[in-house]
């Protein structure tokens, strides 16, 4: 296999007039399975770039005409432009693409112009295997990706844990809105080759009085951070994601599970679950790393770009982040190793997964459907690795695992699966990027000493509840 590549991350940056247009849109109606099933010469697909690794997908087209006689028409998008054309096709009830990529930030506003695929999914038909086997998904990656209540979508699934099973979710009144095709989440690359060096192995003997290990506590990681800043090697312990932006929360609202919060930040009531004492806990460590001085100058204003460029030309000994990274030449003798990110009171690394669903105006939903399910299958996503994909099955992980002769590569696929198993997602509001703002402004008022974590959590949630009242929702208690 390829060695892994950092693909590039982008803000999310959605305006709130173009989910208000989602929302309002009327959605046609739903036809049943074998409905309309002539084949298609072609299915037309609405895709992203690199954020969801399109050449994975694209390298597969051949594949699927050989197997299927049918082409597959595939419109890349950068991650902005995509979004506005997402939204602007539902809006206009549009048939014009069969197969479209949802991002998890907007499926709130778009679950009710995708076709639900609980039918689809036992039709013996129009799947080898039964279920399309959904069980295979890691629970958590499909149940907060794909599997949403349509009249209420706000609710998250109550057993999120559990193998996924069509009965169960549409005995709890949900359904399944598409199948995940490409997975992220938070996890902790770390030079290997520091932590393995004599000389900083004594030094940290002899300070510390215990073994230097890759941290698994946030205590041990501020500890290990403090000790590699070596400003005389151009060293610093670690990096964060503080400047304003969907970056910042994320790292947020990952510390806010680990102290034993709820990771969506938003609760299914709508209470404002990152304004809460484990969410001081979070903001507080977050600055007392900062003010340690163990991440590098501009650390304040850093996105995903920042820290992964500064970690990979060296200037750090860990980081954060959702994609494979990789050193640069000058960086001599580097070897980079991955591990789950730190933990406190529990574990829950931000996770978000991309899904491909069917238009519901489609005319070839059937066939539309047999194109998910076999991009999303285990054979056809262990073949997409070879591009780097980040799979969504279990069944993916051990076939890679299996496969690969290099270190890092298993260890980072490794650390991956980990992570997706324990991740929390976002919450399921309609405005989300706009939330994510103003919890993001809160996260750089404390990084930047500007606010202390208690202020500024109060004063971001007096704003979100505003928000969420613009968006229709009735806030209790406000």
């Amino acid at each position: 296999m390829k060695k892994p590549f950092r693909t590039s991350s982008r803000a999310i940056t959605a305006a709130g007039a173009i989910l208000a247009v989602a929302l309002t849109a009327t959605a046609c109606s739903s036809s049943s399975p074998s409905e309309s099933n002539e084949k298609p010469q072609s299915l037309r697909v609405l895709y992203t770039t690199a954020e969801a690794n399109a050449a994975a997908l694209q390298a597969q087209v051949p594949a699927f005409k050989e197997e299927f006689g049918i082409d597959l028409a595939i419109d890349t998008q950068p991650y902005d432009a995509l979004q506005q054309k997402v939204f602007s096709e539902f809006a206009s009830s549009s048939d014009y693409y069969d197969i479209v990529v949802v991002d998890t930030p907007w499926a709130p506003a778009l679950v009710g112009n995708l076709e639900p695929l609980s039918e689809y999914l036992v039709n013996d038909e129009l799947n080898e295997e039964p279920q399309s086997g959904i069980s295979d998904f890691i629970p958590k990656v499909f149940f907060d990706t794909a599997v949403y209540d349509a009249s209420d979508s706000l609710r998250q699934f109550p057993n999120p844990e559990d193998p996924a099973d069509i009965e169960s979710i549409t005995g709890e009144n949900f359904d399944v809105y598409g199948l995940p095709i490409q997975s992220n989440v938070s996890i902790m690359g770390y030079r290997k080759d520091l932590f393995d060096n004599p000389d900083q192995k004594s030094a940290f003997q002899a300070e510390y009085d215990r073994e230097l290990t890759v941290p698994e506590t946030w205590d041990e990681y501020a500890e290990v951070a403090k000790f590699f800043t070596q400003p005389d090697k151009n060293l610093y312990g670690t990096t964060v994601m503080a400047g304003v932006g969907e970056w910042a929360t994320t790292d947020f609202k990952t510390l806010l599970a680990s102290m034993g919060g709820d990771g969506h930040l938003i609760g299914d009531d709508l209470s404002m679950a990152f304004d809460s004492p484990e969410g001081v806990e979070a903001l507080e460590t977050y600055r007392e790393l900062i003010e340690s001085g163990s991440v590098p100058p501009g650390s304040t204003t850093a996105s995903w770009e920042e820290t992964a460029t500064s970690f990979d030309n060296g200037l750090t000994a860990m980081t954060t982040n959702f994609h494979a990274l990789k050193l640069a030449d000058s960086v001599e003798g580097g070897e980079i190793a991955y591990a789950p990110v730190p933990t406190a009171e529990d574990a829950g690394p931000h996770f978000g997964s991309w899904m491909l669903s069917i238009n519901k105006n489609s005319n070839n939903k059937d066939w539309a459907y047999r194109a998910i399910s076999w991009l999303t299958s285990s054979e056809t996503q262990t073949a997409m690795t070879e591009q780097q994909l980040h799979p969504s099955r279990a069944s993916v992980y051990e076939a890679v695992g299996s496969d690969t002769s290099d270190p890092a590569e298993a260890a980072f696929y490794d650390t991956l699966q980990a992570s997706l198993e324990v991740g929390v997602g976002r919450p399921r509001v309609t405005n989300y990027t706009e939330i994510s703002r103003e919890i993001a402004v809160a996260v750089n008022r404390v990084a930047s000493g500007d606010a202390d974590p208690e202020t500024a959590l109060s004063d971001a949630a007096e704003r979100v509840t505003s928000l969420l009242k613009q968006a229709g929702y009735e806030v209790a208690g406000s």
